[in-house]
């Protein structure tokens, strides 16, 4: 078996063979344009007018209710748009949910600028819309109710047939973003009651760049764009005939496949066995109610997804949806859903699909088990985030009210207001505090953790956008130019590893000008041996003028004691040096 296991499915799909064949005579014979009535244009015209009928029969409606898009978010942003602009004359509201994707939340800030009025409703914590909510949302200038389907992190399905008789009872207009469900559940829209609903291609096993918007008949819509007539004068320009036919091919091929059991059973089976693994470590989002067959979102408590995943070799998995993956702060549908945040962190979603194996889900559950083993030693930054999200910086020993010790030094720095200060793992420091209060201009704070860095521009508001603000690592830091004054009191003493404080003198020797100074707090030789479940190296003055090398020269040191909060002395040593 291929060491590559692809659980992604949500984010985008493989083009089935069956879609393949159906686009491969375009490319190599079918060329004429589909508008043209001669022989050319004849197997074109076919061709899409097939593709139109495949996609109307998965949707259960006519092909002429049908208009071709480049993709699902082209078609959610013609039905916003078109129904705001053809009905503003009658109203400027329009109702949508807490959980959408980008590509409806977006082109609604949008409609806001042009004076569009938007009400998002709330979900429950399984992510379920209440159909009464919507009932209270509405007024007598709600021209469109849009609230998708299905969603594409958790999948939970949402009551759109209810949704839509409470809307249309009041005379709006509804419209559902299908992308996530198409496929994979039944989407017929008599039995949504809705009046416009998005589809995309990659989503269901056809090509990416492709879409479709079906509109009822009778529904008015401005034209998303202008020019001859194409999509019954809904959508100018030439179609697209090669993907428009995949588009359809795939449609036709998921007809088969839905109410099928095969995907459901292997996720039901995947989270009892990962439930079995972790116990009370681990939670599922979007349980008890009704979700998408293929989805499966859990958090692995405590840690980071992203952590999870990197310890997945060859695993294609999402810590949320991709269009927003990679963020450390906590999804806005999770969010949304008042999902703990020390819960939400640890988000990875496994979406299945039509060629998922149980073999692949057991190799996928063994890296697991081997990933979340006790004593296996985490990266640092997920470490500090993990922490932040269990609200450790709302601890004194995280941070000073006055950080004392270190601005008796800088006073002594001699520094003048535009000098060029770094405060290295300052993520909650209040030295940044103090330092705007006496007037510095040039400051940058660097932290591992972005959530500390977020949790001190809250706390600063709108003084934060005095400062540069850097998630980043020191030891690969690379410096704008030259700082006159280097502040650590976070970071140098849990380099315990050779390699790392050789880098981090490389940096710092980057950072600082010549005759620049250094003031660096580590934990004094009477400190303890570890802080916050990682180690640490102990140092007197002496000790660490002698690690960074005879580039710096100590100037003079002092030191300080505080407790912890559970009561414990700790002992820093902050030293003064220059570089010469």
């Amino acid at each position: 078996m291929d060491d590559r296991i692809y659980l992604d499915f949500n984010a985008s799909t493989p083009i089935s063979p069956a879609v393949v064949d159906a686009m491969r005579p375009l490319l190599t014979e079918h060329y004429g344009n589909p508008s043209s009535p001669h022989w050319a244009g004849a197997p074109a015209k076919s061709a899409l007018d097939r593709a139109r009928g495949q996609v109307a029969a998965l949707l259960g409606c006519t092909p002429e209710e049908i208009v071709f898009t480049s993709g699902g978010t082209e078609a959610n942003n013609h039905a916003l748009q078109g129904v705001f602009f053809a009905h503003r004359h009658r109203g400027n509201h329009v109702i949508t949910s807490a959980v959408e994707h980008p590509a409806i939340r977006e082109p609604l800030e949008f409609l806001k600028t042009l004076g569009a009025e938007v009400t998002v409703v709330p979900v429950d914590r399984h992510g379920r819309v209440d159909p009464e909510a919507v009932r209270r949302a509405l007024t007598p200038r709600t021209i469109l109710v849009s609230v998708m389907h299905a969603n594409n992190e958790v999948g939970t399905v949402q009551p759109i047939a209810e949704i839509a008789a409470v809307a249309r009872a009041a005379g709006a207009l509804v419209h559902t973003d299908a992308a996530q469900s198409a496929g994979k559940i039944p989407t017929r829209v008599d039995e949504l009651g809705v009046d416009l609903l998005s589809i995309a291609g990659h989503k269901l096993y056809a090509p990416k760049g492709v879409g479709a918007l079906y509109v009822r008949q009778g529904t008015k819509l401005e034209p998303f764009i202008r020019g001859a007539g194409h999509e019954r004068g809904r959508r100018a320009g030439t179609e697209n005939v090669l993907l428009d036919v995949g588009l359809g091919a795939a449609c036709a091929a998921a007809i088969e496949w839905i109410g099928r059991p095969s995907i459901r059973h292997l996720r039901d089976r995947f989270e009892r066995e990962l439930a079995a693994a972790c116990g009370n470590a681990l939670t599922v989002n979007g349980a008890g109610a009704e979700r998408l067959p293929n989805t499966s979102n859990v958090n692995f408590v405590g840690r980071m997804g992203a952590e999870v995943l990197a310890r997945l070799p060859g695993i294609a998995a999402s810590t949320g949806s991709a269009c927003h993956a990679g963020s450390t702060e906590l999804s806005p549908v999770l969010a949304a859903m008042a999902v703990p945040r020390r819960e939400g962190l640890g988000a990875v979603r496994f979406s299945l699909g039509r060629t998922t194996t149980w073999d692949e889900l057991q190799a996928v559950l063994t890296l697991l088990r081997a990933a979340l083993a006790p004593g296996v030693e985490q990266d640092p930054r997920v470490h500090w985030e993990r922490l932040y999200a269990d609200g450790a910086d709302a601890q004194p020993s995280w941070h000073q009210e006055r950080p004392l010790a270190s601005l008796a030094l800088i006073a002594r720095a001699g520094l003048h207001r535009g000098a060029r200060v770094v405060d290295v793992g300052g993520g909650t420091s209040r030295l940044v505090d103090a330092l705007l209060d006496q007037g510095l201009r040039d400051l940058t704070v660097l932290d591992l953790s972005s959530s500390a860095l977020e949790r001190s521009r809250q706390r600063l508001g709108a003084r934060a956008e005095a400062v540069r603000w850097i998630a980043g690592d020191v030891t690969t830091w690379a410096p704008d130019g030259a700082y006159d004054l280097w502040h650590d009191r976070a970071a140098f003493h849990f380099l315990v590893a050779p390699e790392q404080r050789i880098a981090y003198r490389q940096v710092l020797l980057k950072a600082l000008r010549p005759g620049g100074q250094a003031v660096i707090a580590t934990f004094a030789s009477d400190g303890p041996e570890r802080c916050s479940g990682l180690p640490v190296i102990r140092y007197e003055p002496e000790t660490l003028a002698a690690e960074l090398g005879p580039t710096f020269r100590l100037i003079d040191a002092t030191r300080e004691r505080h407790l912890t909060p559970g009561g414990q002395a700790q002992s820093f040593q902050f030293s003064w040096l220059q570089r010469v």
